[in-house]
């Protein structure tokens, strides 16, 4: 059974044709049957540009994850894994946020203001930011 109804994979499809180079979906969790699993390859068959690896979770650390942050969603383009990582399922507004930040990824570029992009430039140090979203 299907994750995604026809109409959001037909509306997600239409984003994915702003995919300028190949974008490699990463899942890493604890293997098995899963939903998460079933979304993954759904979202990876909606364009040729797009591939999908399922890593378990003894291979964590190769990507600087800890276990008790999966399932966590890597997301790699041209410019390597992205520094923006999903961790659960991408459900709601971050289902969203993950078809844009592929679409960026692949275009080598960001959606934010130029104030925004020029704040960011002008830091000296790395910065750890999580966003914590709960369903209501």
């Amino acid at each position: 059974m299907a994750i995604l109804p026809a109409n959001v994979k037909q509306q997600v499809e239409e984003m994915f044709s702003e995919i300028q180079a190949p974008v490699k979906m990463i899942l890493v969790d604890e293997g098995g049957s899963s939903e998460l699993d079933q979304l993954m390859t759904e979202l990876g068959a909606l364009s040729d540009k797009l591939s999908y690896e399922r890593v378990p979770a003894t291979g964590a650390t190769g990507y600087g994850l800890a276990e008790e942050v999966l399932p966590s969603i890597l997301l790699e383009g041209p410019d390597g894994i992205s520094r923006a990582r999903f961790t659960g399922a991408p459900a709601g507004h971050e289902f969203g946020v993950l078809i844009q930040d592929i679409i960026d990824i692949s275009q080598g570029s960001i959606t934010l203001s130029d104030a925004t992009k020029q704040y960011l430039s002008s830091l000296t140090e790395d910065i750890h930011l999580q966003v914590f979203t709960t369903p209501t």
